[in-house]
């Protein structure tokens, strides 16, 4: 009989960076390849800007992400506040 033994598979992730203020702007990408059919996303400040070029697809699941963590926030605060009261 051999040695029972278990695989594990893991993902390594950092802690989460400092907060940062800066911008975001979203835009359509428009160039010769592209021809305005990407979304340009981008985040920054005067320091750096990160940009990430999304299909049409992508960026509604970022959009969709986005609304639905607004709205567990904001239902996260009216707990919050109901139990200060």
């Amino acid at each position: 009989m051999s040695e029972p033994h278990l695989d594990l598979e893991t993902v390594v992730r950092r802690e989460r960076p400092v907060a940062t203020d800066g911008t975001i702007q979203v835009s359509t990408d428009r160039t010769d390849v592209t021809e305005g059919s990407r979304v340009l996303l981008s985040f920054g400040d005067d320091r750096e800007t990160t940009y990430a070029v999304l299909t049409p697809t992508e960026a509604k699941r970022v959009a969709t992400a986005l609304e639905q963590a607004a709205v567990r926030a904001e239902a996260a605060d009216v707990v919050e506040d109901h139990a200060d009261e």
